[in-house]
């Protein structure tokens, strides 16, 4: 195109030149016919240079004009494409080349023309999609975003609207459409869809056909996600431009985005503020909102925080599984909603574990029907999977700002308050008072330092010798966990173990038995003292944790610690429950080796039956039948019939505490094989444990007395 109408003004150029040229050529004829002599009016050659130079110079000056003049009239458009290049550059798009019938450049203005008018719809269509975003950046919903993409669409002799479905879930459909800039609604109902799946684009172009006046000219998916929720469509009488499909097409594209975007804002919204499984609130908006209250609570809006514990919730787990012990925490949030006000706040703090905050009561006796009323929604029957199961809630109260003026104040006093509630049995409700504040502190001052030791591995073993009766000898002692601290000074581990076990802490003392075990089998083998086993301790926590058993013959194997020289000890209590995890625990050790102890035995939840089935090794009888054995005949009866029965079932019997003559040799009368207790010795550190080890079997094994310090 660019050479046809170069070739155009070529000959345009031409032809002028040819007329200066011709009128040239006419002014040197007449100059001829005037030097001829029958017309004289040229009289000299000087005459006739003269003539011919200026009929030379002014064809020339003719010449140039001409071309001038031509190039200047063909050459317009140019100009006037150069001025609306400039205005384009500076994002001005409102002008265009006029275009007139003898136009050289036709074909290029028109197309300019048409360039031009591209740019402009896609940078109309990059503000509209920028604005789009602006709206997205600003939180400000979907309605906007809908209103922005209908005033972006508009165009002249058609009308654009909106088929949608807004709520995925939901049956109903919306036709957005703009009437005098205004977006207008109007719902669809069931009843007018004809397909109700509308899965395709196909589904929603027929129903576009019923529902949109006018012939129906684009209708494009609006597919957040890659799932058809609707479509963009035009009507009208004219069919729309290259332009105008793209603009709307990517409208529609941005549409779709805009709806994914807000989808996933709300679903990050939901998932930071609301528990995922109840849909209740979550630790973080609970303690927000508490926050909020004690600001109130000081202009005299007082209030309340329950803490929520379920009891029996655990066995619903260890018996029918996570799956149902999720449905029955959502139970649980949906009784509360239903029992509860409007105006309580409700959290799931995790786990059983929940929270509400009451506000407007002022008294302990409204406090005190709010639980009551929990307490009782709570116990009903609850069935799930066609099982039939019954838990109860423990609520412990604190007041604000009576109790307390920070979150963190009133959620401890409020948990404290909950142990009181679950120690009395459970099923009830207690308020928080003073002298549950100094044994709070003091769990949480105990907790705080616990994990510092296990940080700064401050915790030791000491280990208390096992003598066996056969022959007198000492190859085998059980560790025993001990804690020194700085600020609290020596820790009983009836203080320490229980805080461990609610705070899972528990897990890290794996890591420092094995550890502890393996530094005295290395300092006994350099000492010369061999030691056939050592016992160590576990407790329900650790074997309720599926796993229990592969991690630590892992840290066993790290250590180089044959599994023959170890014996795991576990009381009565761990079979209270759900015996299925533990024993598949135990199971798995044994096999792998492991010699499995039963501590405390007589004391708890033991039978026969429990001593033919478990996976046994040994049996320890509890200190509190040894204690009797200087006193009562009985109690000599009882523990004689033990030992035999322990070990007829070919289970290996130690008697635990034996501190007096006379307790000794009773029980070396009854065939028991191991004894333990103060009067042989009591727990040491390693090496103090090592040296009477070694000292004992340098010459002292008839009297076993002598190993008491």
């Amino acid at each position: 195109m660019a050479s046809k109408m170069g070739r155009r003004v070529e000959r345009r150029l031409l032809w002028a030149l040819v007329r200066v040229a011709v009128v040239s050529m006419v002014a040197f004829g007449l100059l001829l016919v005037g030097a001829q002599e029958e017309f004289g009016w040229v009289h000299s050659n000087r005459d006739f240079s003269t003539i011919a130079g200026a009929i030379l110079l002014l064809s020339a000056v003719l010449a140039a004009a001409v071309v001038r003049s031509t190039l200047r009239h063909r050459l317009r458009p140019l100009q006037h494409v150069q001025k609306v290049i400039h205005l384009v550059t500076r994002g001005n798009y409102s002008r265009r080349v006029p275009i007139a019938r003898a136009d050289d450049f036709q074909p290029l203005t028109r197309a300019f023309n048409t360039l031009v008018d591209q740019l402009a719809a896609a940078s109309e269509t990059s503000h509209a999609v920028a604005d789009i975003d602006r709206l997205l950046l600003s939180s400000a919903g979907l309605e906007p975003v809908i209103r922005k993409v209908l005033l972006s669409a508009q165009m002249n002799g058609l009308e654009v609207a909106l088929i949608l479905r807004v709520d995925p879930s939901s049956e109903r459909l919306t036709i957005f459409r703009l009437k005098d800039k205004r977006m207008r609604e109007e719902a669809i109902g069931p009843a007018n869809i004809p397909d109700q799946r509308l899965d395709s684009v196909a589904d929603y172009q027929h129903l576009a056909d019923e529902l949109c006046e006018g012939e129906l000219r684009q209708c494009l998916p609006i597919a957040p996600e890659s799932a058809v929720a609707g479509v963009l469509v035009a009507t009208g009488r004219r069919s729309l431009t290259i332009a105008e499909s793209k603009r709307l097409a990517d409208l529609a594209d941005r549409l779709a985005v805009a709806m994914t975007n807000i989808k996933r804002s709300e679903s990050l919204y939901q998932q930071a503020h609301f528990d995922g499984l109840t849909g209740l609130m979550n630790r973080r908006v609970f303690e927000d909102r508490l926050q909020e209250c004690i600001a109130r609570s000081w202009r005299g809006e007082q209030g309340a925080v329950l803490f929520i514990d379920l009891d029996r919730f655990k066995k619903v787990n260890d018996t029918e599984g996570h799956k149902a012990g999720d449905r029955l925490l959502v139970e649980i949030g949906e009784r509360l909603k239903k029992t509860l006000r409007e105006a309580d706040t409700i959290a799931r703090l995790g786990g059983d574990e929940f929270a509400v905050i009451v506000t407007g009561i002022d008294e302990e006796k409204g406090v005190s029907k709010v639980c009551e009323r929990i307490v009782a929604a709570i116990v009903k029957p609850i069935v799930v999977e066609r099982m039939e199961h019954v838990v109860g809630a423990s609520i412990g109260v604190a007041l604000f700002p009576e109790d307390g003026k920070t979150v963190e104040e009133l959620v401890m006093k409020a948990d404290s308050a909950m142990y009181r509630a679950k120690e009395s049995g459970g099923a009830g409700f207690a308020f928080f008072d003073d002298t549950l504040n100094a044994a709070s502190r003091h769990r949480v001052q105990v907790e705080s330092r616990l994990r510092k030791a296990l940080e700064e591995r401050t915790l030791e073993m000491h280990f208390q010798p096992k003598l066996r009766l056969s022959d007198n000898s000492v190859n085998s002692c059980e560790a025993l966990m001990r804690w020194t601290d700085a600020e609290l000074g020596e820790v009983e581990p009836g203080i320490f173990v229980p805080v461990a076990e609610e705070t899972n802490l528990i897990h890290e003392f794996t890591d420092v038995l094995v550890r502890k075990t393996a530094d005295l089998l290395l300092q006994a083998d350099l000492a010369g003292v061999n030691l056939d086993h050592i016992a160590l301790n576990a407790s329900a926590r650790q074997l309720m944790n599926q796993g229990f058993a592969s991690s630590f013959l892992g840290l066993l194997d790290q250590r180089n610690l044959p599994h023959h020289n170890i014996q795991i000890e576990v009381t009565e209590s761990v079979f209270a429950g759900d015996t299925s995890t533990v024993v598949g625990e135990l199971d798995t050790l044994r096999r792998a080796g492991v010699r499995i102890a039963l501590d405390d035995f007589g004391t708890g939840y033991s039978s026969l039956n429990m001593l033919r089935e478990l996976p046994l090794d040994v049996v320890k009888i509890d200190r509190s039948f040894v204690s009797e054995l200087d006193s009562s005949e009985q109690g000599r009866i009882l523990v004689r019939h033990l030992i035999s029965i322990v070990r007829a079932l070919g289970k290996e019997v130690v008697a635990e505490g034996v501190e007096t003559e006379k307790q000794l040799q009773y029980l070396r009368d009854a065939d028991c094989e191991y004894v333990q207790g103060y009067l042989i010795s009591r727990a040491k550190p390693a090496a103090e444990f090592i040296r009477l080890v070694a000292d004992w079997r340098s010459g002292h094994t008839n009297t076993p007395l002598k190993l008491v310090t």
